[in-house]
């Protein structure tokens, strides 16, 4: 798809983003419509309202990977095999649907296969033990329909590079650590308060859940499929709340929906025993739940302006500050007093383009950068200006049409796009954990460029130059300085 977009009419963040963002916007559509069929309009009504807010969904809406897809079609799958079971008539249609949604989300990401599998055993088990010949069969069928689907899309891939599974499997095990941290990002906060809150309403509504969602039993058991497999392969990073928050995406509105259901239950208890001051308590107890998730969201810093790297791993790692290894690790970056400088200008007037850009964001401080000086930060590309190629820099041209960068060799370009300095960052030293690492040295000869190619800087100290593009800024600069 990417592919055709260069081709014929360049590829861009949107164009790379907008699959998730339909599909992130789908869901806030279909999952209510689904839990409206078994619930009331007031729960129904808390999901949305909890879906509309979870920063772990807004995010993967937001980001140019599959997980918000496989999130919409592995739930569309569970909902259609159901469909396929309890009706007999137009079966057909429901089938098709779910062998579409199945294979999709286990081509685009393999960890939804145990989910997308579970319905088999759910409905299958029973059928068989009542011999219930027929609908055996009908499973029977649709499961080698999607079979043969799985295997035309999934297979070619692993054949292909099987040593790109093999790398990631046998290397981490999630721990008490991150099964805690799991509810941190599932409900998008750093507040105990919040989860305690959250898990208490949970347990509240697990009985309405477990009795009246029909997925409810599909769902706990390919999450427990899913989680058996993670403990069995042990893939990279899962030790990581984030990365096994991820791989069990479809607990999350499930969790949320079950917080809707407890919230509900208490809601009812109130009204049925105060009367009318009861309902004004249940009224004011939803709103202070859900204003109590706003309030330690951190969609509020996430999507303030400016933020250029609102997907910057420092705000999705963890929600909770201390527990936040890429901003611990960064803790540990010289922070310039130019940044702090730029603090003086108005609120998001300036444009910076800052160079050498680091493809992963863990190297890249930008993001604090932008939150000392409340102005743009965005990458400067270094390509064709002083190196041949550096990785996660794509060329100026040739299809690609990305406006959150600069490229460096096109000042007039720069300009036009609204551009005002630019930064070098010099290479600096930083000590770890694993001992000390150097940043930048491939690109240490690029500040003779930097010299050549503009004006003469307006900032320098030992840790970075600043250049200007135009004659205003320099001016305004020197001014405010």
């Amino acid at each position: 798809m990417y592919w055709l977009e260069l081709k014929q009419f360049g590829l861009s963040e949107l164009g790379m983003r907008w699959p998730m963002m339909c599909a992130g916007l789908l869901t806030l559509v279909v999952f209510p419509l689904y839990v409206r069929k078994y619930f009331d309009r007031f729960t129904t009504l808390l999901f949305s309202l909890l879906l509309v807010i979870s920063p772990m969904l807004v995010i993967y809406s937001r980001t140019a990977r599959p997980y918000a897809l496989t999130l919409l079609l592995s739930l569309l799958a569970l909902a259609a095999f159901h469909q396929f079971v309890v009706s007999e008539k137009s079966s057909w249609k429901s089938a098709i649907v779910y062998a579409l949604c199945a294979v999709g989300s286990a081509w685009l990401h393999l960890i939804s296969l145990p989910l997308i599998v579970a319905p088999f055993l759910v409905f299958g088990l029973p059928a068989l033990i009542d011999r219930n010949w027929g609908r055996v069969g009908r499973l029977f069928y649709l499961g080698l329909f999607t079979l043969a689907g799985l295997l035309v899309v999934v297979l070619p891939p692993l054949l292909g590079h099987p040593e790109d599974l093999g790398a990631k499997l046998g290397v981490h095990n999630p721990d008490m650590q991150t099964y805690y941290g799991v509810l941190f990002v599932w409900l998008g906060t750093p507040s105990q308060v919040v989860v305690l809150t959250g898990v208490i309403l949970a347990a509240l509504g697990a009985g309405s859940l477990w009795r009246e969602f029909p997925l409810t039993a599909s769902l706990l058991t390919g999450l427990g499929l899913t989680f058996v497999l993670i403990l069995l392969t042990q893939p990279a990073w899962v030790n990581h709340p984030l990365t096994l928050a991820r791989y069990l995406l479809p607990a999350a509105p499930l969790f949320l929906l079950a917080i809707s259901l407890g919230l509900k239950r208490l809601i009812d208890t109130l009204a049925m025993h105060w009367g009318r001051k009861g309902n004004f308590a249940a009224l004011a107890l939803a709103m202070s739940v859900l204003l109590l998730m706003a309030f330690h969201s951190p969609l509020f810093r996430i999507l303030a302006k400016p933020n250029s790297n609102s997907l910057h791993s420092v705000y999705q790692f963890d929600f909770r500050d201390d527990k936040n290894l890429i901003s611990l690790y960064q803790k540990d970056f010289a922070v310039s007093p130019f940044w702090k400088q730029l603090a003086k200008f108005p609120r998001d007037s300036l444009q910076i383009a800052a160079a050498p850009f680091s493809f992963e964001t863990h190297h890249w401080d930008a993001a604090r950068w932008e939150q000392i000086s409340q102005q743009r930060v965005m990458p400067g590309f270094l390509n064709s200006f002083c190196v041949t190629k550096r990785w996660g820099e794509v060329p100026k041209g040739r299809g690609f049409r990305f406006r959150n960068v600069a490229y460096l060799d096109d000042q007039l370009d720069m300009i036009d796009r609204g551009f005002d300095l630019v930064v070098y960052q010099k290479p600096f030293k930083v000590k770890t954990n694993e001992g000390e690492k150097e940043f930048g040295m491939d690109t240490v000869d690029c500040i003779f460029s930097f010299r050549e190619q503009f004006p003469a800087p307006v900032y320098e100290d030992d840790l970075l130059v600043v250049f200007p593009l135009h004659d205003r800024i320099k001016g305004q600069f020197n001014a405010e300085r």
